[in-house]
């Protein structure tokens, strides 16, 4: 099974670095709402539900990136940029 994708900040490792660090649980497939495939645990999946439906997504952080299963963001108007 592989891991969580997500990227949480860890306040007590920013003196050491910009203080993001990878979730070490277990994750599973999840579809985020912009058909993109990714590997979340159960206790991420909740807080990015959320995040998307406040219209914060663009202030999650990923450890690696996702398969886009739709049209991207970039195709969405018409134009490729």
């Amino acid at each position: 099974m592989a891991g969580c994708d997500v990227l949480y900040h860890d306040p007590a490792h920013a003196s050491s670095g910009d203080g993001w660090r990878p979730c070490t649980a277990p994750g599973q497939v999840w579809t985020d709402p912009d058909q993109v495939l990714r590997f979340v645990c159960h206790q991420h999946r909740r807080q990015l539900t959320a995040l998307h439906a406040a219209g914060l997504a663009d202030r999650i952080r990923w450890g690696r990136p996702g398969l886009a299963t739709g049209p991207t963001q970039a195709l969405r108007g018409g134009e490729a940029s």
